[in-house]
């Protein structure tokens, strides 16, 4: 009798712990990196020159995707469209990026992932890059004339401002309840944001000089804003990881869970890679910025494992499009090929340009065991996929475009089959399958030593398809021998741009 009541109230406790666990939301970190490419992950490309141990290990014992894709191929409608899990171009983010001193563009109706999360019982914390855009502080209330304050290139001085009052919009508009970054290094403010106010009493930087006497390799800086008295480019990463970190060992403490979107800046330009990691790796001082975005990938892991929380947190390593055009000349200089196998980069609507590397590890959740996931993916779907995980359960016309992906992250199976493809110039093209449909204007132009180092088809023709099942590099356009699929292909994307939901 005495066996036989211990053994029910073992079963009843197995079954208490069982129930707890189950009840137990994960914390989620996404560390979203800076133009990496798909080919400067070291297990993603055997033949690349540049190492990334922690990226690596990670993958061994998460789960990596081949065919995960950013929603843009450019920053900032990468970055609203996972944040709000709905395609860029249907708003106004149809082309380019936002410029410097652009206000929020994320309306303050518009349902988020921090803010479903919050809802939730989550913390909410944002470190990092942002470009998303500010509503910032204007004196008289009223942004100046854009023949005042420069477009792309920045002349807006501090006395256009008035410090004493917050920045309001950015992360903690959008949802998030802390955040801290350098908003855009490679444009003002030159200085540090916490929450809503900069950290620094500003004068006014020059940008340029900044860039002429710090980086290392290419890129380019915007002009004249406000930031802080001998700011130091280099120093950004290594604060905005220590952030990051510091941000896991604090809530790790606490007993809600925590949400994480950590934006390195790396390695985006300014090239600024740190002196214990300068002549690192075989690509220059574009290779050895990427070795220290790795590092803070694992500083991350790390943190979280020293904290006990490693087990039950979704972890997300990606890039928020492909690599910058002029890193080809990385593949004359170091024979490194920042796309891989893929053709393209940042701004194309070739695979090169939103194919990008995917990690992501949750060993309570079943997403682990170095499994390789060959089903299409979109960061767009964080959002339905974070979504469901927490337990909230969205309503018509929140996150329209965002699908569940938790099926393929833990068996690998395919959940989506199709995927609209956004370029720079706000081109699109469709994904159906194997199968690449991408309208004309959608590509920059290609060097002619680089079209003959690719050994393929000119890019500008009326209308590109490719089959990537056996043409993953997009040497062969096929358009001429499949008009059918051409003219069904468009006019699905046609009706897709009229909808509002690609669900």
């Amino acid at each position: 009798m005495i066996i036989r009541i211990v053994l029910l109230s073992t079963v009843a406790l197995l079954a208490i712990c069982s129930a707890t666990l189950a009840a137990r939301k994960p914390n989620i970190v996404l560390i979203l990196t800076d133009d990496l490419g798909y080919g400067d992950v070291s297990f993603l490309n055997p033949e690349s020159k540049v190492q990334t141990p922690h990226m690596d290990a990670l993958a061994r014992a998460g789960v990596w995707a081949t065919d995960a894709h950013a929603p843009s191929t450019v920053c900032s409608p990468s970055r609203y469209a996972m944040l709000t899990g709905r395609y860029a171009w249907r708003g106004s983010l149809r082309a380019g990026r936002l410029n410097p001193w652009k206000e929020s563009v994320i309306d303050q109706d518009r349902v988020t992932l921090p803010k479903i999360l919050k809802a939730k019982g989550y913390f909410t914390a944002c470190v990092g890059k942002w470009h998303l855009g500010f509503d910032w502080p204007w004196k008289g209330g009223k942004k100046p004339p854009n023949s005042v304050i420069g477009t792309g290139t920045s002349t807006a001085t501090c006395d256009l401002f008035d410090w004493s009052k917050p920045i309001k919009g950015g992360p903690l508009g959008a949802g998030f309840d802390t955040y801290f970054g350098d908003d855009v290094p490679n444009m003002p403010p030159y200085a540090f944001i916490e929450n809503d106010r900069l950290t620094c009493d500003p004068v006014d930087v020059n940008g340029r000089d900044l860039m002429k006497q710090q980086t290392m390799k290419g890129g380019y800086i915007h002009g004249v804003g406000p930031g802080e008295k001998g700011w130091r480019l280099d120093e950004v990463m290594p604060a905005i990881t220590a952030k990051a970190v510091e941000t896991i060992q604090a809530q790790s403490k606490t007993p809600e869970p925590f949400f994480l979107m950590f934006g390195t800046t790396s390695p985006h330009s300014p090239i600024v890679p740190q002196g214990k990691f300068q002549g690192v790796s075989g690509a220059g001082p574009y290779g050895d910025f990427i070795v220290q975005t790795d590092d803070a990938v694992g500083q991350v892991v790390a943190a979280l494992k020293e904290a006990g929380v490693y087990d039950n947190t979704l972890l997300i390593v990606s890039s928020d499009n492909g690599p910058a055009p002029f890193m080809r000349e990385l593949i004359q200089e170091h024979q490194h090929h920042p796309s891989g196998p893929l053709r393209g980069l940042k701004r194309d609507l070739l695979e090169g340009g939103h194919r990008v590397p995917f990690i992501a590890s949750w060993p309570e959740g079943g997403v682990d065991g170095g499994r390789r996931i060959d089903a299409i993916l979109s960061l767009t779907d964080l959002f339905a996929t974070i979504a469901g995980i927490a337990g909230a359960a969205l309503e018509e016309g929140v996150a329209e475009d965002s699908l569940d992906i938790l099926p393929s992250l833990r068996s690998g199976q395919s959940v989506r089959t199709e995927l609209v493809y956004h370029a720079a110039s706000g081109k699109l093209g469709l994904r159906q399958g194997d199968w690449a449909y991408l309208r004309k204007g959608g590509i920059t132009a290609e060097p002619e030593w680089f079209q003959k180092y690719w050994q393929g088809d000119s890019m500008n023709a009326p209308g590109l398809l490719f089959d990537l099942s056996g043409d993953l590099g997009q040497r062969k356009n096929l358009c001429d021998q499949y008009p059918e699929r051409v003219e069904r292909m468009e006019a699905q994307l046609a009706d897709i741009q009229k909808g509002t939901s690609t669900r």
